[in-house]
């Protein structure tokens, strides 16, 4: 619909057309004297910025004149049309079988994108168009000639479509990638074949990791989940949260395994474990610093936990500690073990760099944050301990044989373990 813009007056009328995008001015045969900021205050108020020098050609090319009550053009759009294309922000034609496994060669090749990151467009080459770019009120013309049915079924896994902005938008975190059906998509899950990383390598993924297989020798940091369908040996591993574990975690030393949510493995041995949440085991764990804030629940037939220290600050359960060669074994009881070792750990890094500060400059401020924010989930951890019901009593069971020498302390109580017992329990003291 039209809209009519008249001067106080009446002798000047300013039709704004939206079929043609243009502005035509009609100037009534009144006798009154035409005031020039009569127009300019209809110009204004209508809101026209552009299109000027485009309705003086029209009038020059139409031998159009100016006569009185038969409207010209001041302001026109000149509408062409224009064919979108999609243009993608990834390598669309990076031929990767996700599904089946990524050979660790190939993740050089392709590079994550965030959460709300454009991953492909439709867009207009406006300025081949050979019409106007803007139209009569200075906006950006925005050519809608997408079929959105159709780009709609071009979304593909974690990947929606924004038609306002005719664009393809990431829901997750991941990798992405063109599916056999040609839709966009991305890959929240990273899975790796093991027997394709070679030792001293270092991976770094924001995703949910899966390793098929066996690793060894690796530096691996996951930002999500990680799942390994076999056994970590030497191996320094960061998971930012679950840590799965088919196989044992084997000689994994300083800093050696931390995990920001649980771990579920077969059995540890002469390994250094850090973990925020739950440690369950099924097997054996063996000479092992342990460092865990939740519970250490062990299989009450098979598990066994003998040498090394293990801390907890929840409860302890499994089948079987100590040995009966003598070996020393340690279970302990306290506030937040992880943190304190995790800050521990840090510190003696933050040492480390500053030994030569130059050259470690920006990983020694980027340490700081981290410990900062460390030292602050410790101070949680204390509150959180001290505000706790005072029916959350923590415990030691041991369900079958308890082999000596074992020390145990719950918070501030200690017990020594010097002869054999057919099970063994506990409980937190006032």
């Amino acid at each position: 619909m039209n809209k009519v813009i008249t001067n106080k007056a009446g002798n000047l009328v300013l039709e704004l057309k939206q079929d043609t995008m243009s502005a035509w001015l009609t100037i009534k045969r009144s006798g009154r004297l035409i005031d020039e900021a009569d127009i300019l205050s209809l110009i204004d108020e209508a809101g026209i910025k552009t299109g000027f020098e485009e309705a003086i050609k029209y009038i020059r090319e139409n031998s159009l004149e100016k006569e009185f009550d038969v409207p010209f053009p001041i302001a026109i759009c000149n509408l062409s049309e224009s064919e979108s294309v999609l243009r993608y922000h990834f390598n669309p034609d990076l031929q990767i079988n996700f599904a089946q496994g990524i050979n660790f060669a190939e993740l050089s090749k392709i590079s994550y994108v965030e959460n709300g990151s454009v991953l492909a467009d439709y867009s207009s080459n406006l300025f081949a168009q050979g019409g106007s770019i803007y139209d009569i009120f200075g906006e950006l013309i925005q050519h809608s000639n997408v079929d959105l049915e159709q780009a709609e079924s071009l979304s593909g896994v974690n990947v929606r479509f924004d038609p306002q902005g005719q664009e393809f938008v990431a829901t997750k975190t991941g990798y992405p990638y063109l599916d056999e059906l040609g839709r966009i998509c991305v890959l929240d899950t990273l899975v790796i074949k093991g027997e394709d990383i070679p030792g001293e390598t270092e991976i770094t993924s924001p995703l949910d990791i899966i390793v098929q297989g066996s690793i060894a020798c690796v530096k691996l940091s996951c930002g999500g989940n990680l799942h390994v369908k076999g056994d970590l040996h030497t191996c320094v591993v960061h998971a930012q949260n679950d840590l799965y574990v088919e196989g044992e975690i084997v000689v994994c030393k300083l800093p050696g395994i931390r995990a920001f949510g649980n771990i579920s493995c077969a059995g540890m041995r002469d390994s250094v474990v850090l973990c925020k949440g739950n440690v369950s085991f099924s097997g054996r764990i063996e000479n092992c610093l342990i460092a865990c804030d939740g519970d250490i629940i062990g299989l009450h037939d098979d598990s066994i936990i003998v040498e090394g220290a293990v801390q907890a600050g929840g409860s302890i359960s499994l089948a079987e500690a100590g040995s009966a060669d003598g070996a020393s074994t340690e279970l302990e009881i306290a506030i937040s073990p992880f943190y304190r070792s995790y800050l521990m750990q840090l510190t003696r890094e933050m040492v480390r760099l500053k030994e030569d500060p130059e050259p470690n400059a920006e990983q020694i401020v980027a340490l700081q944050q981290v410990i900062k924010k460390g030292e602050l989930e410790l101070d949680d951890k204390l509150n959180s301990f001290l505000q706790r019901n005072p029916q959350d009593k923590k415990s030691i069971v041991i369900h079958r044989n308890v082999f000596p020498p074992i020390s145990i302390r719950v918070l501030k109580h200690s017990y020594e373990i010097k002869t054999h017992q057919p099970g063994l329990e506990i409980l937190e003291k006032e």
